[in-house]
C-alpha cells in the first residue's frame, strides 16, 4: 500500500513538474527600442518622433500631456501603471497623413483589451478630423492595426502596414 501511495505521490508531483516547464512566458528579451528603430528606417519613416518608456528626457518619452493628446480623450486616459515598457513613433510633420508605430508591454496582460479601445479612439478621432478636412490621406487609417500577443500589444497606421506587423511579429513572438 505504501509502494502505491509513494508512487501516486511521485507520479503527482512529475506532473506537476512538467506543467510547471510548460508554461509560456513572456520573458523573451525584446527590445521594443530597436524594433521600433528597425521598422521605422526600413519604411523610411524618419521625420516623426519617437517616444519610449526607456528615456528620461522630457519630449522623449510620452508625459501625462502626451498620452491624454494621443491615447486619451475627454473622459478618460490609459493608465501606463499597466504599462512595463513602451516605444511609439509618431509622424505628424504632414497633416495630412497619419503614421504610427507603436509596441506596449503591460505589466498587466489583462489591461490589452482597455489599451487597444484607446488606440482605437485615436484612429476615430482622426477620420472625424477627415469629416472636416477631406485633405487628409484615410488610407492609412483604413489600413490600420492593431493585436495583441502575450502581454505585447501593438499596432500600425502606415502605408506598409501588413509587412510592419509582420516584422513586428517576427520580434516579439
Amino acid at each position: 500500500m505504501k509502494k502505491i501511495i509513494i508512487f501516486t505521490l511521485a507520479f503527482i508531483f512529475c506532473l506537476f513538474a512538467v506543467a510547471c516547464g510548460e508554461e509560456k512566458t513572456d520573458d523573451k528579451s525584446v527590445s521594443l527600442d530597436d524594433t521600433v528603430k528597425t521598422v521605422t528606417e526600413k519604411y523610411s519613416m524618419t521625420d516623426g518622433f519617437t517616444f519610449t518608456s526607456s528615456s528620461e528626457v522630457l519630449g522623449e518619452y510620452l508625459d501625462s500631456d502626451l498620452i491624454l493628446s494621443y491615447y486619451g480623450d475627454a473622459i478618460a486616459v490609459p493608465d501606463f501603471t499597466k504599462v512595463s515598457e513602451y516605444c511609439v513613433y509618431i509622424d505628424e510633420t504632414d497633416a495630412n497623413v497619419i503614421i504610427d508605430v507603436g509596441i506596449f508591454k503591460l505589466s498587466e496582460a489583462s489591461y490589452a483589451d482597455t489599451l487597444i479601445e484607446f488606440i482605437k479612439g485615436r484612429i476615430a478621432d482622426k477620420r472625424e478630423d477627415y469629416e472636416e478636412y477631406p485633405s487628409i490621406d484615410i488610407e492609412t487609417l483604413d489600413a490600420a492595426v492593431i493585436k495583441k500577443s502575450g502581454s505585447y500589444v501593438y499596432y500600425a497606421i502606415a502605408y506598409d502596414v501588413a509587412d510592419i506587423i509582420k516584422d513586428i511579429e517576427a520580434v516579439i513572438k
